[in-house]
């Protein structure tokens, strides 16, 4: 996001993400569903550390004014004192450099990033971050490496696991703001929609991957362009099985806030193929990149996307994200009409209850089709190594309702019941062909899963900080064979220590 106004020019200096993966996000995105952070924007991560410090002062101050409290008061010194952790800070010339080690341990039930779709590989492993940032007047360079053994149990890692430390870059980006404009180049997790899931164009499920990211605008409204180069992709069949085609990426989001209503649409391209390079009319910003299929014959996979968010003052939140894939505007006969393919999102949160430690409700109900995300070419597939940009699974739908407290130590304490149904489609699959579209179902293809699960999320921040996971669950059909079940505990629970330095120069002569 960008700031707007004097706040922009007072935190100009400060230009580091917080990571989706620090545990005081889920306090941050505690603290915007209950509207104590209005500054903040409710569908676009990842947040700056400037504009979290900005908005928990103003919340403050409100309070400060008479005005009730929205939120426990330690979650405001939480989150603020973990954001002076990646804010930087300094004068404008200065040069501000920190160093920061954050060893870790992971005791989890299973390899599989979803827990509800849990397999065999539980275990302990140890990890750590090691973080280096420099920032320099309106410029800021961030990068971050995970050493995480249990990379090794993680099916969906395709690096290389035959050794004893696993490593990946997880941050390494240069970011740069004005007044009206930011660009980020490198890697960093984003994530576009309701908080609650991973956003269906773009998630964090996928593995970081590095891109260009151009936002045009104010917080008011804004225009976000991400463009990347994704992995490449044999072509199998062809003479010698050697053809590679190369992929890239182009989405853009145009967004705007008005009080407490905030709106977006995206629209998403894939598109590439042997010895097809980079094509700056697909990068364009400004443009409808969907129409250069019809005006200008290029080949390409487009998706839509259209959020809507509303905050209230103490009468809770409520989004939505629906996604559009492989329409079809076309006059076409029987045998080329596919399965309708979309996905959608409806969150609520923070629903007053009147119960002990400030007891929120909420509830949440997402449904993605068979087809989202693949079409007939593979290499238009939306993915990086093999997953996908957006949401992690397809051919699902799950809903899951709760409670949200406020517990006197940590960040909130959610308890939950969830039900989700996972059919056989995976975007990993070939798409089907036009023969096989009158038998290809739009949802629920094969044998379908169920899971039932009741589980407990936590979090905590601070010197030692904590993130958790923790539940029963009830599986039908496990693994998609018929009758087979699986019931019993499955969670993952991580435990850090930051440790770090800073220092600071003069940039000046």
């Amino acid at each position: 996001m960008l700031a707007c106004g004097a706040s922009a020019a007072a935190g100009a200096q400060e230009q580091g993400y917080i990571p989706l993966d620090d545990p005081v996000t889920r306090t941050i995105d505690a603290l915007v569903a209950r509207g104590a952070l209005p500054r903040l924007s409710a569908l676009e991560r990842p947040y700056r550390a400037a504009e979290v410090r900005g908005a928990v002062d103003s919340a403050l101050a409100r309070a400060g004014e008479g005005r009730p409290a929205l939120a426990p008061h330690g979650w405001y010194r939480t989150v603020r004192s973990v954001a002076a952790r990646y804010a930087g800070g300094g004068a404008a010339d200065e040069i501000a450099v920190a160093v920061w080690l954050t060893p870790f341990l992971t005791a989890q039930s299973t390899g599989g990033r979803e827990l509800m779709l849990a397999d065999t590989l539980a275990g302990v492993y140890p990890g750590a971050h090691l973080r280096l940032a420099a920032t320099l007047g309106n410029v800021a360079a961030v990068t971050r490496l995970r050493v995480d053994r249990a990379l090794r149990d993680d099916a969906e890692y395709l690096g290389k696991k035959d050794r004893a430390v696993v490593a990946r870059m997880e941050d390494a980006y240069l970011a740069a703001r004005w007044r009206f404009a930011a660009l980020d180049v490198g890697r960093v997790a984003r994530n576009w929609g309701p908080a609650a899931y991973d956003g269906l164009q773009i998630g964090r499920y996928a593995d970081t991957y590095d891109h260009v990211a151009l936002v045009l605008g104010v917080d008011a409204l804004h225009l976000t362009t991400v463009v990347a180069r994704l992995d490449d992709m044999p072509v199998v069949g062809t003479a010698s099985d050697t053809a590679i085609a190369q992929r890239y990426m182009t989405a853009h989001r145009l967004a705007a806030r008005w009080r407490s209503f905030e709106a977006a649409v995206g629209e998403q391209v894939v598109y590439g193929g042997p010895g097809r390079g980079f094509e700056p009319s697909l990068a364009n910003p400004v443009s409808l990149l969907d129409l250069n299929q019809y005006s200008e014959g290029e080949l390409l996979n487009v998706s839509y996307a259209l959020d809507l968010a509303l905050r209230t003052r103490g009468r809770g939140f409520y989004a939505v994200q629906a996604m559009l894939d492989d329409f079809q505007i076309d006059e076409c006969g029987p045998q080329c009409e596919e399965p309708a393919s979309w996905g959608l999102t409806a969150t609520a949160e923070a629903l007053p209850l009147g119960l002990p430690l400030d007891g929120r409700a909420f509830a949440s109900y997402t449904r993605v089709t068979n087809l989202v995300y693949r079409t007939a070419s593979p290499w238009e597939r939306m993915t990086f190594r093999e997953l996908a940009l957006g949401r992690g699974q397809t051919d699902y739908d799950e809903a899951r309702a709760g409670i949200e407290l406020a517990p006197a130590l940590g960040g909130p304490l959610r308890l939950y019941a969830a039900l989700r149904r996972q059919g056989e489609g995976d975007y990993r699959l070939p798409f089907p062909p036009p023969a096989a579209n009158s038998r290809t179902p739009a949802i629920f293809a094969g044998t379908v899963m169920r899971v039932a699960r009741f589980g407990a999320q936590w979090s905590m921040s601070g010197p030692f900080e904590g993130v958790a996971d923790l539940g029963w669950q009830r599986v039908r059909n496990y693994h998609h064979q018929a009758g087979a079940s699986r019931d019993g505990f499955e969670g993952r629970l991580v435990v850090r220590v930051p440790l770090g330095v800073s220092a600071r120069g003069s940039g000046g002569g």
